[in-house]
């Protein structure tokens, strides 16, 4: 029941496209990685926003690209100000998106479990 207002989603879209800008063409710091932003919820009064991210390589580089983001997180606002047309900039959030992580998880079971039936099968001939 918790639905995302028209409002919300506008800003969250809104949100993403300036985010993604920044990280991209702003933050030089070599620990950032390959980041790339894949969604963006906000809060009903528009105050605080979850910005999720994937970013390249294993938990380790995910790690430094997570503590990079929050170092970055006054830079990043500063910067959204003037491309916000929003009564106010929101804070910040970031967490790393595991849901590529999860789905190939996930695929790489469902192929394991085709070879294992497979291969019963064969052994039934």
């Amino acid at each position: 029941m918790n639905q995302e207002s028209v409002r919300q989603r506008k800003a969250a879209d809104k949100i993403k496209e300036i985010v993604s800008i920044i990280i991209d063409r702003e933050i030089k710091d070599p620990d950032k990685g390959f980041v790339t932003v894949t969604n963006v919820k906000i809060t009903p009064d528009l105050r605080l926003a979850s910005v999720y991210f994937t970013a390249l390589g294993d938990d380790e580089a995910r790690q430094k690209s997570l503590s990079t983001l929050n170092r970055a997180k006054s830079f990043i606002r500063n910067e959204m100000a003037p491309l916000l047309k929003m009564r106010f900039v929101p804070d910040l959030r970031f967490f790393a998106d595991d849901t590529l992580d999860y789905a190939m998880k996930i695929e790489e079971l469902i192929k394991r479990a085709k070879a294992e039936d497979e291969k019963l099968g064969n052994n039934d001939d």
